[in-house]
């Protein structure tokens, strides 16, 4: 009589990949057959292609969507030779278990990052998403892993609702939220001046980052001399800052980032903005200041920007994480998007054998409360109430060539504030709204899907 329970078949180099170290006895309990019948003194088979024959380990694959076309396609490559490099260091210490990483395109667009999400989970399936440069597709791409039930690391997505108001159980962001960023480089931009003028990228990245740094802003008692919004890629900016240039603003804040922040700047410049104003903004670093007029903006009243990290965060194995990534860095410079990418592909790794599975509410129990070493002066972790990875954030200052470190690195750390401090509480608005939807939302089964073991 046929097993009616047997409602799928499993192939043999996927039932592999699924058991990993279970070995003899593991495939003798799920009822596979513990002999081959083969002819006397054949060959041995050789391992399928997805498992490392040392320990017979298992595969873990890593589905990474990200902007690997379009404005932001060269942090998106960045991100991915972060990644890159964190594998490659497991490698030289393990040699049973495998990460791969499967890529995705999502273009800048939400709805492409999406379809490749549900193409990587449902076709490749990959045991776990990470990625994000655009914070319009991370939120996409976030909402589609809470609906397919599998864990999403954001690498370098900053507008705060994603570990805010529209958090989800299944998403954990390893970037500094846009509050974060503001905290560090808010109070660095008042000392420049209290009116602001403000140009902003009409998506979720620019608009929450202008929300977060206007509030700094009249919380100090400065005032907002006027906003302009532009579309994400725009390409003239002229009608906005003859405007700015037209009051009698002190500092010009950018509220955007990549291609709109170098085309902007450069016209700023053009129009003389930097000799009457200072220029700052909610995030910049090398792989964007590469494209802007850096000498002019730091000679005239300086240039201020949320920064990530740099080869001077401090820590005992920065300069470790510095020289690793500037090996990778090919046809840009060295970044800290890199650096994102890296510290995604660790913490991956070593919640994943934390774990000892790829299930996803074991996952996120692993992160929960997990410490790292950031490669800054102080420990990371992620927080429990929100997801988000509490880390020391800084203002980077941009520098003239003449006084860089090397050519392409285009900030020093102007200053830095602790991760509980840019993080702010539990109970702040943002965390609260999160913390009030982890805590109660529940991860099911994923379809179609059996968990990697790694023990």
């Amino acid at each position: 009589m046929k097993d009616e329970t047997a409602t799928s078949e499993v192939s043999r180099s996927e039932f592999l990949r699924r058991t990993g170290a279970l070995g003899v006895a593991g495939a003798a309990s799920l009822g596979f057959p513990l002999l081959e019948m083969r002819s006397l003194g054949a060959k041995p088979l050789p391992p399928p292609k997805d498992v490392i024959a040392a320990g017979g380990g298992a595969t873990v694959k890593i589905g990474h969507v990200d902007s690997f076309s379009g404005v932001y396609a060269a942090a998106g490559e960045s991100q991915h030779t972060g990644l890159e490099a964190a594998i490659a260091e497991w490698e030289k210490k393990n040699n049973r278990i495998k990460f791969e990483l499967v890529r995705g395109d999502d273009a800048v667009s939400p709805a492409v990052g999406s379809n490749e999400a549900k193409r990587l989970i449902s076709q490749v399936k990959v045991d776990v998403l990470t990625g994000g440069l655009s914070s319009a597709v991370g939120l996409a791409v976030s909402a589609t892993a809470q609906e397919n039930n599998i864990l999403f690391l954001a690498i370098g997505t900053h507008d705060t609702n994603i570990t805010g108001a529209k958090a989800n159980r299944s998403c954990f962001r390893q970037t500094c939220t846009n509050a974060m960023l503001a905290s560090a480089v808010g109070p660095a931009l008042l000392k420049k001046g209290k009116r602001w003028y403000f140009l902003v990228a009409d998506y979720a990245f620019g608009t929450d980052g202008y929300a977060r740094l206007s509030k700094i802003l009249r919380a100090n008692g400065g005032t907002e001399v006027g906003a302009d919004k532009h579309p994400l890629g725009a390409t003239d900016y002229s009608a906005y800052l003859t405007k700015a240039r037209n009051t009698d603003a002190n500092v010009l804040v950018f509220s955007n980032y990549g291609p709109d922040t170098q085309n902007s700047a450069k016209q700023a410049v053009g129009l003389g903005l930097h000799k009457k104003m200072a220029f700052g903004g909610i995030l910049c670093g090398n792989e964007v200041a590469v494209g802007m007029p850096c000498d002019d903006i730091a000679d005239a009243n300086g240039g201020l920007f949320g920064y990530i990290w740099g080869p001077e965060a401090g820590g005992t194995r920065t300069k470790y994480v510095y020289e690793l990534l500037k090996a990778r860095a090919k046809a840009f410079p060295t970044n800290w998007r890199q650096y994102l990418g890296f510290m995604a592909g660790e913490n991956l790794i070593d919640r994943i054998n934390a774990a000892g599975t790829t299930d996803t509410e074991t996952l996120i129990k692993a992160f929960e409360g997990h410490q790292y070493d950031a490669a800054k002066s102080k420990p990371a972790y992620f927080r429990k109430c929100d997801h988000e990875a509490v880390q020391q954030t800084y203002a980077g200052e941009i520098l003239r060539k003449s006084k860089r470190r090397s050519a392409d690195e285009y900030f020093v750390i102007a200053s830095t504030v602790g991760g509980d401090f840019a993080a702010g509480p539990c109970d702040n608005p943002d965390s609260a709204a999160a913390e009030k939807i982890i805590t109660t939302e529940k991860i099911g089964p994923r379809a179609d899907y059996t968990p990697v073991n790694t023990k």
